[in-house]
């Protein structure tokens, strides 16, 4: 579970490290230490029994408090993530999932900006402290082939990475690629980015993102239920109407964003994520990231237009997927 991993992690890095370097450190200087010969340098005894005490100490509160953790995370975490994947299947099951799907999303969506407006505020005035985004990326495909491939999907998302790591001061953390084994319906493959795309999230479509999610994301189920923290998944489909589309999100309503497998589309991934955190089209600045034509360098393929306003950035801070934990 990834709530395991991050409880081990920040402990390595607060605690473990830091010691670590301290004993570094303290044996540098117990080395360079010069020699007590009238007690047979005793002074430099002490030193390495210091040395040596807190280095064993720290290693079995480590190792316990780890061991400790890790059990009793990974059996509480099971069980949650099979809760949340019965709750996924629900939510799966067309029109009544979807209308579901809807309301619970909105709902959490409400909550966690009411809960996250102190950060907002803070944001507005330019006090970032460092957040996390959570992001998976699923290739769906026609008659078995997937659309594309992730070498070429993965420059989308370390695109959104570098933007949203200058720009707002949130790392956007990729946790890696999924592709179904299951044939992609028409409707899944086919969106339109319209009000038909609301609606066909109740249906088919949504219905088979629904369960690929409860399958390639196992772990995040209830996450997408509560809706702090969860995963935000961009799916690789075939075709997004309008003609001249190549991603689409709406909004709150979803967890997933949908990008075509051209180089353009998933260049969108970060403009994407942009809408799925509520922040809409500006049309009257070129510049800015949520300007509806992505500009595209033609010769390296990159993005190069990505600005974004104080207001945009807070209101992206303050998303239910953007959190610190």
């Amino acid at each position: 579970m990834r709530i395991c991993r991050e409880i081990s992690r920040w402990i390595t890095e607060n605690v473990q490290q830091p010691v670590e370097n301290w004993v570094n450190r303290e044996e540098r200087r117990c080395r360079e230490e010069p020699c007590n010969w009238w007690c047979l340098c005793c002074n430099k005894w002490f030193c390495w029994i210091v040395v040596v005490a807190v280095l064993v100490v720290t290693w079995i509160i480590v190792t316990i408090t780890k061991l400790i953790t890790e059990v009793v995370c990974t059996i509480v975490g099971l069980v949650l993530d099979l809760v949340g994947f019965v709750i996924n299947l629900i939510l799966s099951i067309p029109i009544i999932g979807g209308i579901l799907r809807t309301i619970i999303n909105w709902i959490t969506e409400i909550v966690w900006r009411i809960i996250g407006l102190p950060d907002f505020i803070a944001s507005l005035a330019g006090i970032r402290p460092l957040k996390k985004m959570y992001v998976k990326l699923i290739i769906l495909n026609r008659d078995g082939r997937p659309h594309t491939n992730e070498a070429t999907a993965i420059r989308g998302i370390r695109t959104a990475q570098n933007i949203f790591r200058t720009q707002c001061n949130v790392n956007l953390i990729y946790t890696g690629v999924c592709i179904p084994k299951l044939n992609t319906p028409d409707d899944a493959n086919n969106v339109d980015c319209g009000a038909g795309g609301f609606f066909s999230d109740w249906w088919i479509a949504g219905s088979y993102y629904e369960l690929v999610s409860a399958d390639c994301a196992f772990e995040d189920g209830l996450k997408r239920v509560l809706g702090y923290g969860s995963e935000l998944i961009v799916f690789v489909v075939e075709n997004i109407n309008p003609a001249a589309t190549v991603g689409c999100s709406f909004a709150a309503t979803h967890n997933y964003v949908v990008v075509e497998p051209n180089l353009t589309g998933i260049q969108s991934i970060a403009h994407e994520i942009g809408h799925s955190c509520l922040m809409p089209h500006i049309d009257d600045d070129r510049n800015n990231l949520m300007f509806p034509t992505i500009n595209v360098d033609g010769t390296t393929g990159e993005l190069v237009n990505f600005a974004m306003s104080n207001l945009q950035i807070a209101t992206l801070r303050g998303s239910r997927h953007c959190v610190y934990i």
